[in-house]
């Protein structure tokens, strides 16, 4: 047999004769090329040439040359044979939207590069995934097709690890557009809008790669078991979740709201009112597209207050006005939100900033102590614009308003403008409360997004505790599942909450460790590391990292056979779960020197999220103790955190008495909810109601009162309704609170929505 190296030397004595009669000289690369693209195997293609070769002559037809080498293929591989005389090349469509002809030492290349495989062992897949592709009638490769059978391969020949670094990210083509067509309901605060299509399709392919290249198998299964959630895992691999905002520096040195000054337009300091109430918004919107969670701006009148001396109660009003509407209406945030904001405000100068020098237009203008009473007419023009609601007569959405009780909150001086506040929260329930009272509040302490907390205690100085930082990230721990579990042994009961907790505290610490390169290596947040004065201006140093739960209620139901109402051993034995969760946080933060914490989670979607997967793993156990429509799974959920259950037979005083217990354990957040307050909406009930609270270890509650607003003709009453009381219309808008925000709850998911049809407002 003449060798190819041979005949290659004796090439130019060869011509070929083409259709058109003209001749042209026979190039046996052309005729690899051709082979190859067909499909032939490279070990083939020497003995195909080889043979080709002693049946060519000099003068040889284009046709004839083609039957020959059509007649040597069909001896080896009939489907190649059938793609040669097609002139069918396998083509690949690229992700640049181009063709080309597939090469499989692009695989070799690939598994080298992002699988870490050695040459030997992406040569051997390679050459399987050729061979696949050759019996494939298709009329053309894609990328991720290519990329399935070679992870096939992979998994075929044992190289799980290999596959596992390969594997694509996305979704299914069916997924995407039930989004299109119908969105998703699991964050109440996302409408269904072209951004927000795209935010769905680009945090699933987030969440896969957080589960797949940040956190380790056994974390990444353990979420997905539903044994603990892994908040935010869309933005695991990209941002912390909350700040809670100082607007003294960007008063004092202006406003680059891309950290840099490079990309966008920079303000100097604002020297007008207008100006300042701008800039305001535009940090929480600045700061919104770095984190993944709440923006808050903590003593808000307080810094404000400098900016409206001598300006009447109509014109602070007015600039009030303005920035709420500024939050309510900026769909800037992820996805085409608002920006889920937060203020807190004073009734009073606060002692630690009686003697800070005030900011105002780059400079500072004597103390704030001196601005007291300007304080105190933002926060009731506040009060004034949120109590007439927007142009419709709907209650303002944002920023959630979080009012300070500190030690003169009932003086006289005080009394009527607490009496506006409490009229607010009986018509809209708007206003949230912190009771500065008990000693383990410390000197300052402060609220954003549904609860998490800050609080002067970690160095001991208020302005570095609690300001210009915020919460890094909070992930949750299955209470009921634990009881299931450990199947009535105490003892195997808190064995497995410490592994859980172990669990936690690595995935936390990831995350903590990711967020330090995103920050200071890549330099991905460069409006949180701009510096003022020599300081970044996120104090991330001071960030919490928090172990958050869900279902005590539920736990103590399985365990004890008794739930948090129904006992002092009950409320007991929740307290000694939480304190072990409180110990082990206090002792991880003196062992790392990391801001460890504990907060009772949210959980908008995790609670109903639990207790589906409970009922489908634990059925017996779990539908014993879960709550909602067993013949409805979406509908199936666990109580918030350590909450009584929502329809718990108790007054408000036994439901105080029992919440309070876990407030001052659960230092990363915490709320109590008087839900359904519209039958019982009179100020001076509710500020009664306050002035008790404030003498309790309560540290953070809120008065939800539902409402219905018509779509027609705009009126609004207490309570869910389906009809307008004031037209007739069915077009009916229903608010209340879900976790800690109003929305509209056409926007929740069925387990919330089961949980409203629940809850009952406690005797008074």
């Amino acid at each position: 047999m003449i060798s190819i190296k041979d005949f290659t030397a004796k090439a130019t004595e060869f011509y070929v004769i083409k259709r058109n009669r003209k001749k042209e000289k026979f190039d046996i690369n052309k005729l690899a090329k051709s082979l190859i693209n067909s499909g032939v195997n490279y070990n083939d293609l020497d003995q195909i040439i080889s043979e080709v070769t002693t049946k060519i002559y000099n003068g040889i037809s284009t046709d004839e040359l083609k039957d020959i080498v059509y007649n040597v293929l069909k001896k080896i591989d009939k489907d190649v044979a059938e793609n040669y005389r097609r002139g069918v090349i396998l083509k690949v469509r690229t992700s640049e939207k181009e063709f080309e002809p597939f090469n499989k030492e692009k695989i070799v290349k690939a598994l080298i590069r992002e699988a870490g495989a050695d040459k030997e062992t992406a040569q051997k897949i390679a050459d399987e995934v050729e061979r696949e592709l050759k019996k494939l009638k298709v009329k053309y490769l894609t990328a991720p097709m290519i990329r399935e059978i070679v992870n096939y391969k992979l998994i075929e020949y044992g190289f799980e690890d290999l596959r596992h670094k390969h594997t694509r990210l996305g979704m299914p083509v069916y997924d995407i557009t039930k989004l299109i067509k119908s969105g998703s309901r699991e964050n109440a605060n996302l409408m269904y809008n072209p951004e927000s299509i795209h935010k769905w399709v680009a945090d699933e392919t987030m969440k896969q790669y957080a589960l797949l290249a940040i956190f380790p198998k056994h974390i990444a299964d353990a979420h997905i078991k539903g044994d603990i959630h892994l908040h935010d895992l869309e933005y695991g691999a990209t941002r912390p979740v909350c700040l809670q905002h100082d607007l003294r520096p960007f008063f004092k040195y202006g406003l680059k709201v891309d950290g840099t000054g490079l990309h966008t337009s920079v303000s100097k300091p604002a020297k007008h009112p207008e100006v300042a109430i701008q800039h305001a918004a535009k940090v929480m919107m600045a700061s919104q597209t770095n984190m993944s969670g709440g923006q808050s701006i903590d003593e808000f009148n307080v810094w404000l207050a400098p900016y409206v001396r001598g300006l009447s109660y109509e014109r602070i009003k007015q600039l009030m006005q303005m920035f709420i509407y500024e939050l309510n209406q900026m769909y800037v945030a992820r996805g085409g939100q608002v920006i889920f904001s937060s203020i807190n405000c004073e009734l009073e100068i606060p002692e630690f900033l009686k003697d800070k020098p005030a900011v105002v237009a780059g400079t500072t203008r004597g103390t704030y102590e001196e601005y007291e009473e300007e304080a105190r007419l933002i926060l009731e023009a506040l009060v004034d614009v949120m109590m007439e609601g927007d142009a419709m007569g709907k209650p303002f959405l944002f920023p959630n308003f979080i009012i300070k009780l500190r030690e003169n909150a009932f003086k006289d001086e005080n009394k009527e403008l607490m009496y506006k506040i409490h009229k607010l929260s009986a018509k809209f329930g708007t206003p949230y409360f912190i009771n500065m009272l008990p000693e383990w509040q410390e000197v300052n302490t402060n609220a954003m997004g549904c609860r998490t907390r800050l609080t002067s205690n970690w160095t001991g100085n208020p302005e570095i505790d609690t300001l210009r930082t915020g919460n890094m990230q909070w992930y949750t721990l299955n209470l009921p599942r634990i009881a299931y579990e450990a199947d009535g042994d105490d003892d195997r009961l808190f064995e497995i909450l410490e592994e859980r907790l172990e669990l936690l505290k690595e995935a936390l610490l990831i995350k903590h460790e990711i967020t330090l390169e995103r920050l200071y290596v890549d330099g991905l947040m460069p409006f949180l590391t701009q510096k003022f004065d020599g300081e970044p201006y996120y104090r991330y140093d001071n960030t919490t990292k928090t172990f958050g739960f869900v279902g005590l209620n539920e736990m103590l139901k399985y365990h004890l056979g008794e739930e948090l109402h129904d006992s002092k051993e009950a409320v007991k034995f929740g307290e000694r779960v939480i304190g072990f969760i409180r110990e082990y946080a206090d002792k991880l933060k003196e062992e790392t020197g990391l801001r460890f914490t504990v907060t009772q989670t949210p959980a908008e979607s995790t609670a109903g999220r639990f207790a589906r997967l409970d009922y489908k793993y634990y059925k017996n156990q779990a539908e014993t103790v879960v709550r909602g429509d067993l013949n409805d799974v979406e509908t199936l959920y666990y109580t918030n955190s350590s909450h009584v259950r929502v329809d718990a037979p108790i007054t408000l005083g036994e439901k105080v008495k029992i919440e309070e217990k876990f407030h001052p354990l659960c230092n990363g957040g915490h709320i109590m909810h008087v839900w359904n307050i519209e039958s019982a909406a009179d100020p001076d009930v509710l500020m009664n109601i306050t002035r008790k609270i404030t003498k309790t270890d309560i540290g953070f509650w809120t008065y939800t009162k539902n409402l219905s607003v018509c779509n027609k003709c705009g009126a609004s009453a207490g309570g869910l309704r389906d009809r307008c009381v004031n037209c007739g219309s069915e077009d009916v808008a229903k608010f209340s609170r879900i976790t800690g925000y109003l929305q509209n709850i056409s926007n929740w998911n069925k387990a919330k929505q089961k949980e409203l049809e629940d809850r009952r407002l406690p005797k008074i």
